[in-house]
């Protein structure tokens, strides 16, 4: 199923997207949906006794991203072969990390699939980046990657963007004083959706096409295969560190193509308008502006 939040931006309800229209579902947020243990259960009955009287037009209102506020959204940074590959030649004989390397970005980045882009006044070197979401459906410590399937939710599309002049501090003499996190979690800077897309409908292990277009020009066209750790890794990697809760979202990776490896560089600039697809899963598509 396609799970969806609506609405205005922090006003939003969850509900079930069926063609058209969305069901509502019984709470008002997609993670206090997911944190009920027995969710799975209760989205096979909302959507057996659907009213269809009841139901919204999807055109009729916002989509947000599926899960608005989550506990934790987590990065995998420099996590595909193809990406790996295009940062040689720049970053001087890159290594495969032993480990995944995991960032972070503030939750408040998230927005919904097709809202705008605020390009902020800070930065000149405004990147893309088409992954893969993995969303937490059960609550997880120390799992084993065999475990990892049954306490999915399920996938989506994100866009994880970064400026990367404040990303890389080039404001620094010393390039050790990286601030990856501030970079990364500007307003807006994570585009998600368009819907929370549950795992039963996927064919676990099978690759996913990805793609991007920035006005209409391919950037990134890989498939999940090109990752370096695959899912089933990154969040085992993960609970050994922490516990994970329904609605938590790890991306996991990007495909070669991003503007920082262009040559020129193609760093988005107000009025682009990004597109970024991934089968199965559907597609986003955000309008870069100009900070007010």
């Amino acid at each position: 199923m396609r799970l969806v939040s609506y609405g205005a931006m922090g006003g939003e309800r969850a509900g079930i997207l069926v063609g058209d229209a969305i069901v509502d579902l019984p709470l008002s947020d997609m993670r206090l949906f997911l944190e009920q243990p027995d969710w799975r259960r209760q989205l096979d009955k909302i959507f057996a006794s659907r009213n269809s009287a009841n139901a919204i037009e999807r055109k009729s209102v916002r989509l947000g991203a599926p899960v608005p506020v989550p506990r934790k959204l987590l990065i995998a940074g420099a996590n595909t072969k193809s990406h790996l590959a295009e940062a040689g030649p720049v970053l001087k004989d890159v290594a495969p990390p032993r480990e995944p390397m995991i960032l972070a970005k503030a939750t408040s980045s998230l927005c919904g699939p097709f809202d705008d882009v605020i390009h902020p006044r800070e930065t000149r070197k405004l990147d893309y980046e088409l992954e893969l979401g993995v969303v937490i459906g059960k609550r997880c410590r120390r799992i084993r990657e065999a475990e990892v399937k049954d306490h999915l939710a399920g996938y989506m599309v994100v866009n994880e963007m970064s400026a990367r002049d404040i990303q890389l501090a080039e404001h620094e003499a010393n390039p050790f004083y990286r601030v990856h996190f501030i970079g990364k979690s500007y307003d807006t800077f994570c585009p998600t959706g368009p819907a929370l897309v549950t795992l039963d409908e996927f064919q676990w292990g099978k690759p996913l096409r990805m793609r991007t277009e920035v006005n209409g020009q391919v950037r990134q066209d890989s498939d999940t295969s090109d990752l370096y750790f695959g899912i089933e890794k990154l969040v085992s990697y993960c609970s050994q560190a922490m516990t994970l809760f329904p609605g938590d979202i790890i991306v996991t990776g990007s495909p070669a193509g991003v503007a920082f490896f262009m040559k020129p560089p193609g760093f988005l600039k107000p009025g682009d308008r990004v597109r970024c697809e991934i089968e199965g899963v559907g597609a986003i598509e955000n309008t870069v502006r100009a900070e007010d």
